[in-house]
């Protein structure tokens, strides 16, 4: 098997991370594997917004958890040391597809490195909603623009365990 096929299958959603951070360099990496993503019409509308500062973040997971209310989502980070926020105009009729091409791309490429990732889509709602306003101004979102997904980044302390899967899911016409 191949390094690619060998990342994509081993790929786990990793929600416990170690508290050493993502070296700029795989950072830069990452990145690239997303703004390379293809998109369509070639567009490249995909944004991402990169949040390190953990108070910030702090600030942000309160400020969802307060108006999501449900408490159990409040760490939709998991403590990871890099959080990525994905977002683009809301009129591209393609928006969300291309982020999931680009946020998809981008967790290979952090599995490929040793890192670990999780998609995260819980806090959509919140950041497309009035209590939102304030987060999509400092992501540095205007109004022409939706969020679309978010990608935890970090060093993974603890494997996520294989799941088997289900069969039947391919159909062939």
């Amino acid at each position: 098997m191949n390094e690619t096929m060998e990342a994509l299958l081993e790929r786990r959603s990793t929600r416990h991370y170690t508290e050493e951070p993502v070296s700029e360099e795989a950072l830069a990496q990452i990145l690239e594997a997303g703004l390379w993503a293809p998109t369509a019409r070639n567009r490249q509308e995909v944004k991402i917004a990169v949040a390190r500062d953990p108070e910030w973040r702090a600030r942000f997971r309160a400020a969802f958890s307060a108006a999501d209310g449900r408490p159990n989502f409040a760490n939709f980070d998991f403590g990871c040391p890099v959080f990525l926020f994905l977002y683009g105009e809301k009129d591209f009729p393609y928006i969300e597809m291309d982020s999931g091409i680009v946020v998809e791309n981008m967790a290979i490429a952090a599995q490929s490195l040793g890192l670990g990732t999780v998609i995260i889509g819980c806090i959509r709602d919140f950041l497309r909603s009035e209590a939102g306003a304030h987060w999509r101004a400092d992501i540095g979102m205007t109004e022409e623009d939706l969020f679309t997904v978010g990608l935890c980044i970090g060093h993974i302390e603890r494997p996520t365990k294989k799941q088997e899967r289900k069969e039947g899911r391919v159909r062939y016409l």
